[in-house]
């Protein structure tokens, strides 16, 4: 136990101050087990009185000695660390030696001085500024630098301050390397042909050494990365993923990875995993839409490019579509009838397997519907699409008093009635694919938040006892508990034997003689609770996010009140969403008034149609942000005011949430209007602005 000691010259002789450190034993402390095998030290205080204590010498033995220790100030000498007494500190927190410092100590030894003098009353050597270097230095058994100074003077209140402010300039004004400063050092050895290992042996860097110095190295490679990590606190870690992404040419992902670690820190690992995940899959799907591409080309397939739209204008997809106006509404226009239409072609587009994986698909359309002689699917019967039309039958102009006439409008009526149909219909297909992508944005969530996850429950194992509650949650497991545990024991632990590091091949009696060898009580607890987690965890799935049972509600509030940092998803645990609650939250309000094409004000498509909705965009796979909501407000992180050095790599950029597609309403002509070039000849036509129909989304 380290003990603390006032200033033996703060004496209580100002009765106006309070003395304000407690009073402690000025004798050294004994020493350490951990301190072996040390230089001999120059013991001043008996090498000439043969160890009597100093009050016990004459005068004359008494002088001499404290002229050998005036000898020592501005000087620096070596002592055992067991020995010296450590005055009161302002630092507190992280008082305690750690297991890295340690480390260095026991290869390196102590390379700067405390500061400390000597208290000529009993001889012993007190530190003021240097206490964990004290308590390092005894726990590496190597002996201790001292700067030796002044003792401080007899007026209490006086020394006090100076101690203080001593300890200030010692502890809080001091400034480590920056991560530059570490990356262009760590560069400097490896041009040695030093691997990271061998840079965290030399620099004694502990067990997670070599993985610091490969950190360090991947973010000193990224300029945006080292940037990022002194404007916004960035640690090691982070640096080093924002600068993965950075090297691989995915700055849009560095950039968003910088916001999440300054506003949502607990998504941070889970989205890198995605997107790692995300990067090979992509590479995956360029392959099968080049493959794609090529099949459909050699079958004389025009390829339709993002410039076409595939739901206003004068093209569409063929689901929307029904062979001529003659055809009954509703009757299917299939690829094998409209392959030979010159304006066949197809839009590479994409979906998801059965095991939420990308794939290319051909989506067949029509360059020009009306050109070609088809119809709108919901178009009634005789029209090629929905507009509202007015005639004259006498083939003149129309008289604008005409438009209240029941009779100019005719079939109208059943132009609302069509136009509320489909209006129904593209709702229900824009609310199954929010839904879709939803669940597979969720599913791949998830799957990338299983590694963090695992790697925490490994780490808790480190620990010497259980958490706070764990006894509790151990015995409603045991009570409430139900076939994820019975699995776990049938299966002899497969998670927990994998997590512990035990080798490949080891046996249930492998496992049991190492929890055997449990040292305290505390640590045995800590296997039960380890045991138990894994078999939870082993027994989760993709659909816990979405369908959470008891056991796994547990588990997640359980680790998340131990300190597990976790994200979005796994917080979905405690607190699922519903269907309903997303389509609302994609949705929204939408503007439904129809324009002459039998769409609506927002998007100048069809009635119902709402991709070009920055919801329903979104929804379709568009550019609104997956990761949060990040609301009408300024964003926290200004990527561009990083520094002007990287200013030019990330002006320009669209903001995260807008829509990649410009989307204007279609100018119906003449030549739109249902009908032949005789009837036409009979009476004028004219389109008018359809008043708001159909079911309001």
């Amino acid at each position: 136990m380290t003990r603390t000691m006032d200033l033996p010259t703060q004496r209580d002789t100002d009765d106006t101050t309070p003395a304000t450190a407690p009073k402690t034993e000025l004798t050294p402390s004994e020493p350490d087990s951990a301190a072996t095998d040390r230089d001999a030290t120059d013991d001043t205080s008996s090498t000439d009185v043969g160890g009597t204590p100093v009050d016990e010498l004459s005068d004359e033995q008494r002088t001499a000695l404290h002229a050998k220790w005036d000898a020592e100030i501005d000087t620096i000498i070596w002592v055992e660390p067991d020995e010296v007494l450590l005055a009161e500190n302002v630092r507190t927190d992280n008082a305690e030696a750690d297991e890295e410092t340690t480390a260095n100590f026991k290869t390196h030894g102590v390379k700067t001085a405390a500061n400390g003098y000597r208290d000529y009353d009993t001889g012993a050597v007190v530190v003021t500024e240097g206490q964990r270097r004290v308590l390092n230095s005894r726990e590496a058994g190597c002996l201790l630098p001292v700067w030796m100074k002044t003792p401080p003077p007899a007026d209490e209140r006086k020394a006090t301050i100076d101690r203080i402010v001593n300890q200030f300039i010692e502890n809080d004004i001091r400034r480590g390397l920056t991560l530059a400063d570490k990356a262009r050092g760590f560069q400097q050895l490896a041009a040695f042909n030093l691997t990271p290992t061998g840079i965290a042996r030399k620099l004694a860097l502990g067990k997670k050494g070599k993985a610091c110095v490969e950190n360090v190295l991947q973010a000193g490679r990224s300029e945006l990365a080292v940037k990022a990590a002194e404007r916004y606190d960035l640690d090691i870690l982070q640096a080093a993923i924002v600068g993965e992404f950075d090297q691989a040419g995915d700055l849009d992902t560095a950039k968003e990875l910088i916001r999440i670690a300054r506003e949502n820190p607990n998504n941070f690992t889970v989205f890198a995993e995605r997107k790692r995940a995300e990067r090979a899959e992509n590479e995956r799907f360029a392959a099968l839409a080049e493959d794609l591409t090529e099949e459909l080309t050699t079958a004389g397939v025009t390829i339709f490019d993002d410039s076409l739209s595939t739901y206003d204008g004068d093209a569409r997809t063929l689901d929307r579509l029904r062979p001529t106006p003659e055809h009954e509404p509703r009757i299917e226009l299939t690829a094998e009838y409209h392959a030979s239409c010159p304006g066949h072609g197809a839009w590479i587009e994409e979906e998801y397997d059965e095991d939420d994986k990308r794939i290319p698909v051909p989506v067949y359309g029509c360059a020009d519907f009306r050109a070609h002689g088809h119809a709108l699917s919901y178009a009634p019967a005789g029209r090629a699409d929905l507009t509202t039309v007015v005639t004259s039958p006498t083939g003149g102009a129309v008289d604008l008093d005409s438009l209240n006439d029941p009779a100019a409008t005719s079939g109208n009526d059943e132009v609302a009635a069509a136009r509320a149909a489909q209006a129904a219909a593209e709702l229900e297909r824009t609310k199954a694919r929010i839904i879709r992508k939803w669940v597979i944005q969720n599913n791949k969530d998830w799957d990338a938040s299983e590694t963090p996850r695992r790697e925490w429950l490994a780490g808790l194992l480190q620990r010497k006892t259980a958490p706070q509650g764990a006894q509790l949650f151990l015995a409603l497991q045991k009570a409430e508990g139900g076939y994820e545990l019975r699995r776990a024991f049938e299966r002899n632990h497969p998670l927990a034997m994998k997590l512990i590091g035990m080798p490949v091949g080891a046996t249930l009696a492998d496992l049991a003689d190492k929890i055997a060898k449990a040292p305290t009580a505390g640590k045995a607890t800590l296997y039960d609770l380890f045991l138990t987690l894994c078999a939870i965890e082993s027994d989760i799935s993709r659909n816990t996010w979405r369908h959470p049972w008891g056991s796994s509600q547990a588990y997640i509030a359980a680790i998340i009140s131990w300190g597990y940092p976790a994200s979005d998803v796994e917080r979905k645990v405690l607190e699922p969403e519903t269907e309903a609650d997303v389509i609302a939250a994609q949705l929204g309000d939408l503007d439904t008034a129809a324009t002459s094409d039998g769409g609506t004000a927002a998007d100048g498509g069809e009635p119902g149609e709402v991709h070009s909705h920055p919801a329903a965009e979104d929804a379709e796979g568009g550019t609104a942000d997956d990761e949060t909501d990040r609301g009408d407000g300024p964003d926290v992180v200004d990527i561009q005011d990083l520094d002007e050095d990287i200013a030019a790599a990330v002006e320009g950029d669209d903001a995260p949430g807008t829509d990649d597609h410009d989307d204007t309403a279609a100018e119906a002509t003449g030549d739109d209007a249902a009908g032949s070039d005789e009837e036409a000849s009979q009476h004028t036509e004219t389109e008018v602005e359809a008043e708001p129909t159909g079911t309001a989304l």
